[in-house]
């Protein structure tokens, strides 16, 4: 199938629709194939079957979109009779049966009406409907209340929603509390939504703003791994300095960091820095916690529940983060070998911080003098970032020392390998000048100086 046009037409929507903008019909004529065929199956066994939500928010923007949603009234049981091994039974209960296509998987959702939503996220009862328009009515923000009927090439925007992504407004669909009321995880996605491009940021509508603040301690109901994930699409976009400092402002973001009393709003400029543009999940999250010790920044992560791999490499450029290089090669060279990629993005920060009143955990003060030395002699360096392999083992080491063993010959191998890369050693023969000066059969081994930094 490979065109739109040889659709059949499934049943139609209870509201009025109109013909498809351009910017809607380019997207309609790019649809793939194994989506159509989804749409002629559900077509010809007389239902109506509507892409709908973020989907078409993203055509209409020209953005390409991860996930394509769709309503349908056909029931999740028929859907999964209709569709055999390509359908998976995702959520049943609420009338989700994803659709297995060429690579790729469709979340069809059976209409539905609801009873109320008790617990701040889900509603009692649902019970299957037929009603586009009633479909519509329950979601959040009027630009994602839209959808598109593929066969004829209609957009159903009930709400005005297409008004206002041309107006950068977010707005809620109806009355503001009770969206808020009925599922108050939309008080983050209102704010996620708030950064769409490189511009400014997008206007909450005065009715969804008064709504947000008035029931941010809903919150609290919403599951810490939900409000996590709104706080990490958040991070990982352009700029979320500003958003979260709207956030904070507002009164909303200590629901999210709730071992916080308060994130200094210098941080969220730093974030923000153009010289930052490309800092990780881990090195955002890392800065935004910057001037609490590492500990509690572990305990904050352990909190949102992130996974233990985040909370690791967090916690090791978190505390790393707290810790100047001297501008001397030697210790740069190791600087390099412990940090690797991750060596421009510290130095980047610091040198953003030395712009703004921000303490570091570590109670370092940063110079912004120091650290353009410092950055100016790394730079020089030109070496490579990829971590320096040990040019010795324990049984170099043995045949030429005798005794050392044990906690002592591993100290003394940290030892060389330190040398190796300060004196960028290449070759055994330095390493064998290297021992050859090193006083090794006195002192203790835990004074001896390693490979690591800080």
């Amino acid at each position: 199938m490979s065109s739109t046009k040889t659709l059949p037409e499934g049943l139609e929507a209870d509201l009025k629709g109109a013909p498809c903008p351009p910017a809607l019909l380019r997207w309609l004529a790019s649809l793939p194939d194994d989506l159509l065929a989804v749409l002629q199956t559900l077509a010809e066994d007389g239902a109506g079957t509507w892409l709908v939500g973020g989907c078409v928010r993203d055509a209409w923007l020209g953005k390409a979109s991860v996930d394509i949603d769709l309503c349908t009234t056909c029931t999740p049981e028929r859907m999964l009779t209709l569709f055999g091994d390509q359908a998976i039974p995702t959520g049943l209960d609420f009338g989700t049966v994803t659709i297995k296509g060429v690579g790729r998987h469709y979340e069809v959702t059976t209409l539905r009406t609801e009873s109320l939503y008790r617990d701040g996220r889900r509603p009692e009862k649902v019970s299957w409907g037929t009603s586009l328009s009633e479909d519509l009515s329950r979601r959040d923000f009027t630009f994602n209340s839209m959808a598109v009927d593929v066969a004829r090439q209609a957009v159903y925007d009930p709400y005005n929603g297409i008004a206002d992504l041309q107006k950068r407004c977010i707005r809620a669909v109806g009355d503001a509390n009770l969206r808020c009321q009925e599922d108050a995880l939309r008080i983050l996605r209102a704010y996620r939504f708030m950064r769409r491009d490189e511009g400014p940021l997008w206007n909450i509508d005065h009715a969804l703003e008064a709504a947000l603040s008035q029931h941010s301690t809903r919150l609290r109901m919403v599951a810490i791994e939900r409000r996590w994930m709104e706080m990490e699409k958040i991070l990982k976009g352009q700029r979320p300095g500003e958003v979260l400092e709207k956030m904070q402002s507002d009164g909303v973001l200590r629901y999210v960091l709730e071992e916080f009393a308060v994130v200094n709003p210098h941080l969220f400029t730093v974030l923000d820095d153009s010289d930052l543009n490309h800092l990780s999940l881990t090195q955002r999250l890392a800065l935004l916690m910057l001037e609490y010790p590492t500990k509690e920044a572990v305990k904050q992560m352990e909190a949102l529940r992130t996974s233990k791999a985040l909370q690791r490499t967090t916690a090791t450029f978190h505390e790393q983060l707290g810790h100047l290089p001297t501008p001397l090669k030697p210790e740069l060279r190791v600087f390099n070998h412990i940090l690797g990629n991750e060596a421009k993005a510290h130095l980047s920060i610091l040198r953003s911080c030395c712009n703004h009143s921000i303490n570091l955990h570590t109670g370092l003060a940063l110079q912004a003098k120091t650290v353009n030395e410092v950055i100016e002699r790394w730079t020089a360096l030109n070496g490579s970032l990829e971590p320096v392999s040990p040019l010795v083992d324990g049984h170099w080491i043995m045949a030429r020392t005798g005794a050392v063993e044990g906690k002592r010959l591993g100290r003394l191998k940290g030892w060389l390998h330190r040398i190796q890369i300060e004196e960028e050693i290449t070759e055994l023969s330095g390493m064998e000048a290297a021992l050859s000066r090193l006083p090794f059969e006195h002192g203790s081994p835990e004074d001896w100086p390693s490979v690591s930094f800080p």
